[in-house]
């Protein structure tokens, strides 16, 4: 039977963090901003924000979203709503924001830009000067960030995982924490935590500024308990409750799997996600060698599975993953096939989340990396092999009950592939009535969150903000399809 998370939905049972912070029912949600490190690629983030908008409209009528992200032009594409930049800093895999009014155009340099131009050739000069340019965007953005959260009824962050130095360092997503859950307490905006998970934080600076993020918000909430023993060391979260991860609460489409030609035949339809994983051109630890190594040993897998013939198709969940997808491909250029042996599904970018859901549902069995490739797998019923490469890989596998299917990508060999393959494949039909039980649950365990999180976005009356504020009606019953 599927594993029932801890649920601390009774409000009782919140942490004095909570409690101190007085939120109260009172006013209408209106505004609401969703934090993520989302640049547009990321299709696992991507179901994680769509089911957070989809939950609380169907709860509240006439809520605005602000996606505060790495990509406001793309949150407007994928989720029709506006966006505003996470950050100031030019980072590993972060974007630059620019203040309004700012100009690409290039004029003819001043006699004062030819000087700054040969002083940028000294290299201390260059490091002032680079940090001197870094000062100045960071506060013109934190005064922009401070108008546009004083426009919000709360600041929630979406799963994910937020607690992370690993793309960007210190100075990326762990400073944006700091900075967002500053900057709500100041105007009296519940910063909120919600199923979020772990990445590395090992640095000192970094656990210090998701530290003070963690103890500033008025609720937290993680996907696994990997997530909140991590929390657990660093504010001492034993009563913050965990929840399955988000993207169990995205509406899924019904599947429709294309029908058994012969009941008799062996044949499966398998999916294949490959990851960049320590590839020098995208992975922020770059090891060439370990790479190619990866790359070489799921290309002997894909001919082995080509070999029993199986039908192949390969989807990347991140856009960086597409590059290995390629690599790929050229490993197994030698092998004989039939033109509907192989095929790619869209990329994250191109692909919806509905369309991609839909695609990798055809399939019998998954293989795949990212936590999202297993998770959106195990959202639509179908078994996955996981080829771990990080331990919320293996929480989730754990969760799942699906642990006897995880491998260590750094340690794979074919015959072991082949042994946990087919003991997958001759579990597949109980695994899938498991997982799609599991889903069932994990929606229902997540619906009471939103209530929550929707209760402490209703503001209580502050001096900050009441001269600024619309004219308050009083809420209705929470849960109806109106709260004004």
């Amino acid at each position: 039977m599927a594993v029932v998370l801890q649920n601390h939905s009774d409000p009782v049972q919140k942490d004095s963090t909570n409690r101190s912070l007085g939120f109260t029912p009172g006013r209408p949600i209106r505004r609401l901003g969703l934090l993520s490190p989302w640049g547009g690629g990321n299709l696992g983030n991507s179901a994680i924000i769509s089911a957070v908008i989809f939950n609380i409209t169907k709860r509240v009528s006439a809520v605005e979203f602000l996606g505060i992200t790495l990509n406001s032009e793309q949150a407007r594409r994928r989720f029709g709503i506006e966006g505003f930049p996470l950050t100031s800093a030019a980072r590993y895999d972060y974007s630059r924001w620019t203040p309004d009014g700012a100009s690409g155009l290039e004029a003819r340099p001043s006699l004062r830009e030819r000087i700054k131009q040969r002083l940028k050739r000294i290299s201390l000069v260059r490091r002032l000067l680079s940090a001197a340019r870094a000062c100045r965007h960071e506060i013109a953005h934190i005064v922009a960030a401070a108008r546009t959260i004083r426009s919000l009824d709360a600041v929630i962050i979406p799963g994910g995982g937020p607690m992370d130095e690993f793309w960007g360092g210190t100075w990326a997503h762990p400073w944006n924490l700091l900075k967002w859950s500053v900057l709500s307490r100041v105007y009296g905006v519940p910063f909120l935590f919600v199923s979020v998970g772990k990445g590395s934080l090992e640095r000192p600076v970094s656990r210090f500024f998701v530290c003070i993020a963690l103890k500033l918000a008025a609720y937290r909430s993680y996907r696994d308990p990997d997530a909140k023993l991590a929390a657990q060391q660093l504010i001492g979260a034993s009563s913050d409750p965990e929840f399955p991860d988000l993207a169990f609460s995205y509406p899924a489409p019904a599947i429709h799997k294309r029908p058994v030609v012969d009941p008799r035949s062996h044949q499966l339809i398998v999916g294949v996600s490959p990851i960049a994983y320590c590839d020098p051109r995208v992975w922020p630890i770059s090891d060439e060698r370990r790479y190619a190594t990866y790359v070489r040993r799921l290309a002997e897998m894909v001919k082995w599975l080509l070999s029993q013939g199986h039908r192949l198709f390969f989807f990347a969940t991140d856009s960086p993953d597409l590059e290995t997808v390629t690599d790929l491909l050229a490993q197994i250029d030698d092998i004989p096939r039939s033109s509907d042996g192989i095929l790619t599904l869209p990329g994250p970018i191109e692909q919806s989340i509905d369309g991609h859901l839909e695609g990798i549902g055809q399939a019998d069995l998954i293989v795949a990396s990212r936590l999202h490739g297993v998770i959106l797998s195990h959202l639509v019923a179908v078994p996955a092999l996981a080829l771990s490469y990080d331990p919320k890989v293996d929480a989730q596998m754990r969760i799942a009950k699906q642990k006897a299917y995880c491998l260590d990508i750094d340690n794979l060999s074919l015959n072991q592939f082949i042994e946990r393959f087919e003991a997958l494949n001759a579990a597949r039909v109980r695994e899938s009535d498991h997982l799609r039980s599991l889903a069932t649950l994990f929606r229902q365990q997540l619906d009471p969150q939103y209530d929550e999180i929707l209760c402490l976005g209703c503001r209580p009356e502050n001096g900050v903000r009441a001269e600024s504020r619309r004219p308050a009606l009083l809420p209705q019953k929470l849960g109806t399809p109106d709260l004004m």
